[in-house]
């Protein structure tokens, strides 16, 4: 259990976030230029260009400067203090990591890097694994919370994460970026970035390896690092041709990570996993800003490459080798139309097509086993559009629907819906949405030999949210709370006799985030999710679903003075979750303790081409588990340089 002290600084912080609205905004008027918080722009709710502060969905914008002000190497970092969103990882870097939004199962999540759907057609669920996606060549990441398969189709049952990466701009200019620290970690990156005569480019090559922690607890005795090496480029190339904008985006995740088993004797010295990552969208894009039509015709493609090798070792007979092998084209239209100053219509058309083909042999104490599944193929094909009207300033409201046809099961229509009243006396804005959502079956789960169901029928998800966004002190400080439920029916679960849809859950709770500049130099964010996640069918109805904490939350300061060092000092709080322990059979359920973690991360402009920074995280060296019986890393530092020649 958290003691009160624990959380006494925290809530405190929190709790000054309104008192400090007044003497910022007096700081403010002597300030030459005033400082406020500007709603992003975001692509995630709607697939076009949208400012934040007109939707009614709940998103989190986190912005390139809150990446590099808080030295987030990775988007499981980033991620780790939005509302709503829970991710675990089984042991240190590299470990396989989930991503639970707002306690929804992580293959309800679809991640998108540039728009380009990356969950993988060959793991079993079809999710994406975090553990590796780096943010040396990020420029934002959005998080979408709640049914969204309307725009997006299957899998955004929970919600949408879209990882935007960086543009090219003028002056052109390179940015090389080294650092080093604890457990031999070594990271460095080569961003190139640049614009004129009508071309724009942006490429970023970044290198990250490290030795890692045991994956298996080192206080239950094992020794062993497990380590893990990622090699990463993110390219994007955009041309002027006439009334066309053509663009050319490509993402390359190349990583080589050592795995051990859970519990007191985990430790495998030569089982490891290698996973590559390949992704690239052709576009183009005609009309501009002030043209009434806008429309974007792409064409895409990502590939998992991935394998597991683990041979018999003193420490460990056990044996396994498997290829994971899943990749998806997409073709797809989209269209913007300015009906009128107050009817704005957003529609389109896509067709996608998935492979996967698995092969993997183990041996171990309860004899050998062996699952190939041959080259099998789904498409899907969809037409979907969404009307938004605001037929005054003060309202607005978005409608929206599509039908998808799947190869084997069938169609399946889903629906949005989403009004909003602003009122600008108060700086309040209400916002409320109902959503429907898809996940079409996995082909590992329709075809595997040994547990596919070829008549599995669409997961389906509906939802609700509501929520209030007030501004406070001349925009210079923002709450947002939300409350949401979700019911999910139609779950497939994993039986003795194989894959069926059988069980039925759902998910309701409540976000809040705040944020607030004072003076121009300090800024805070903090956030709070209670989540109350459980299964409503089978033999687990009325439990928690596992791995999701009823109450999380977070706080980020960062003072950004203009002759001394910028420091930012954050906090992150998971309450208590359940678990699975598989050392028992059947496995049995435990309780996961609290934990909170705390980071330091300072930088400094030492000259105007050269930037100093190093950082500690977990300051107090907290032990806990994210997962049980898998290790997490204690107090470590790491120190580097940015050089922009």
């Amino acid at each position: 259990m958290i003691e009160a002290r624990s959380l006494r600084a925290p809530l405190l912080a929190a709790s000054a976030l309104l008192s400090l609205t007044g003497p910022a905004t007096a700081q403010g008027e002597r300030d030459t230029v005033e400082t406020v918080l500007v709603p992003p722009i975001v692509v995630s709710v709607s697939r076009v260009e949208t400012d934040a502060s007109s939707v009614a969905s709940a998103v989190t914008v986190i912005s390139r400067e809150q990446i590099e002000s808080r030295q987030l190497g990775t988007v499981l970092e980033a991620l780790q203090s939005v509302p709503g969103v829970s991710l675990v990882r089984t042991g240190g870097p590299g470990g396989s990591t989930s991503v639970f939004l707002r306690g929804a199962s992580s293959a309800h999540a679809l991640v998108l890097v540039d728009g380009i759907e990356m969950n993988d057609p060959s793991a079993p669920t079809g999710g994406y694994d975090l553990a590796t996606l780096g943010t040396d060549g990020i420029e934002r990441i959005e998080v979408l919370r709640g049914p969204q398969s309307t725009i997006h189709g299957s899998s955004a049952m929970g919600g949408v994460v879209n990882v935007i990466t960086r543009r090219g701009e003028s002056p052109s200019r390179v940015e090389i970026r080294a650092e080093g620290g604890a457990h031999e970690t070594a990271n460095g990156s080569l961003a190139v970035l640049g614009a004129g005569r009508g071309w724009s480019w942006a490429a970023t090559a970044s290198r990250r390896t490290t030795d890692g922690i045991s994956a298996a607890p080192e206080d239950l005795g094992n020794e062993e690092p497990d380590g893990s090496t990622t090699t990463a480029l993110e390219l994007r190339v955009e041309r002027d041709a006439g009334p066309f904008r053509l663009a050319l985006v490509g993402h390359i995740d190349d990583t080589d990570t050592d795995l051990d088993a859970a519990g007191p004797t985990g430790d495998d010295p030569n089982r490891r996993l290698t996973d590559r990552e390949t992704a690239w969208k052709a576009e183009a894009l005609s009309g501009g800003v002030e043209d009434r039509w806008r429309s974007a015709v792409s064409i895409s493609y990502a590939s998992h490459d991935r394998a597991s090798l683990d041979d018999p070792d003193q420490a460990r007979a056990d044996s396994e080798r498997g290829a994971f092998d899943g990749s998806a084209w997409k073709l797809a239209w989209v269209n913007d139309v300015e009906v009128s100053k107050t009817v704005r219509l957003v529609g389109g058309a896509e067709t996608e097509r998935e492979l996967a083909a698995t092969t993997f042999r183990s041996d171990g104490p309860f004899g050998p086993f062996e699952s190939e599944l041959t080259e099998r193929t789904a498409r899907t094909s969809g037409v979907f559009g969404e009307l938004r009207v605001e037929p005054v300033g003060w309202f607005s409201i978005a409608a929206g629907g599509r039908l998808d046809e799947h190869d084997r099961f069938g169609a399946i229509a889903t629906a949005r819906l989403a009004p909003s009243v602003s009122i600008a006396s108060t700086g309040s804005r209400l916002r409320a949405t109902w959503g429907s959502g898809f996940r079409a079956p996995s082909l590992f789960q329709l075809f595997d030999p040994q547990f596919g169901a070829p008549d599995l029928e669409a997961e389906r998800s509906r939802g609700w949210d509501a929520g209030i966004d007030q501004t406070l002190g001349r925009d210079r400080a923002r709450i947002s709370a939300t409350w949401f439920s979700t019911r999910f029916d139609d779950l497939i679960a994993f039986a003795s006799e194989g894959y069926r849809n059988e069980e039925e859950a759902s998910t309701r709770g409540l976000e809040v985030d705040a944020a607030a500049l004072f003076a121009r130099e300090v800024r805070l964010d903090a956030a709070y999710t209670w989540t109350r996640a459980e299964a409503e069918s089978g033999p687990e109805a009325g439990l928690a679903l596992i791995r999701r904490p009823r109450h999380q939350g977070s706080l980020d300061v960062v003072w950004n003075p203009i002759r001394w060092p910028e420091i930012a000092l954050g906090s992150r709080w998971v309450g208590e979750r359940e678990d699975l322990d598989f050392s028992a059979f059947p496995a049995e359920r435990v309780r996961l303790d609290s934990y909170v973690v705390w980071r330091l991360a300072v930088a400094w402009d030492a000259l105007e081409s050269l930037r100093l920074f190093g950082r500690i995280e977990n300051i107090f060296d907290t032990d806990y588990e994210e997962v049980l019986d898998f290790g997490t890393i204690g107090r470590s530092a790491y120190i580097g340089a940015t050089v922009r020649p």
